[in-house]
């Protein structure tokens, strides 16, 4: 199923993902390196990030957020491609980290030997800032694809349960 749906070559091509959260004090948005996956017949990005940083300190309860995903912009605004998506993010669970990672590293390979092998000071901090990172998840209850190629502004949609 994966592969037949337009958006999925979108997410297997592009790396970062970034998350737009709100509380009280207004919304915020981070970027975030991703992989993606499919889990029962849903899309599922894993990303990493601190528990202290701005956007994981403001998911309400239900870790409702958005996030969007966009093509690099080569000079033809016809090319301009994109998703918008809204869903919930949740923290990998102790027993599906091995998964997270296995997906993760898998996409990139050069973050897993840094922080396996670190061979500068720099490396040894980020390796252990890593170890310290929260391992999460952004699953999309509903995608928007954005794809001027087509007819100026066509959009596609998708809704996940």
């Amino acid at each position: 199923m994966s592969s037949d749906l337009p958006f999925w070559e979108l997410l297997q091509s592009e790396s970062v993902l970034t998350l737009a959260t709100a509380d009280t004090i207004g919304s915020w948005s981070a970027p975030v390196l991703y992989a993606s996956c499919y889990i029962e017949e849903k899309p599922v990005l894993y990303f990493l990030s601190s528990h202290s940083s701005r956007h994981i300190k403001n998911l309400p309860t239900n870790g409702a957020a958005a996030a969007s995903v966009y093509a690099s912009y080569q000079g033809d605004w016809q090319a301009i491609k994109g998703l918008q998506m809204q869903g919930v993010i949740n923290e990998v669970d102790q027993s599906q980290t091995l998964h997270w990672q296995s997906i993760y590293f898998a996409r990139f390979p050069e973050v897993a030997e840094m922080i396996n092998n670190p061979t500068t000071e720099q490396q040894q901090k980020i390796a252990s800032a890593f170890e310290r990172s929260g391992k999460f998840s952004f699953t999309p209850s509903l995608i928007k694809l954005t794809d001027n190629s087509g007819r100026f502004a066509e959009r596609n949609q998708w809704t996940f349960d």
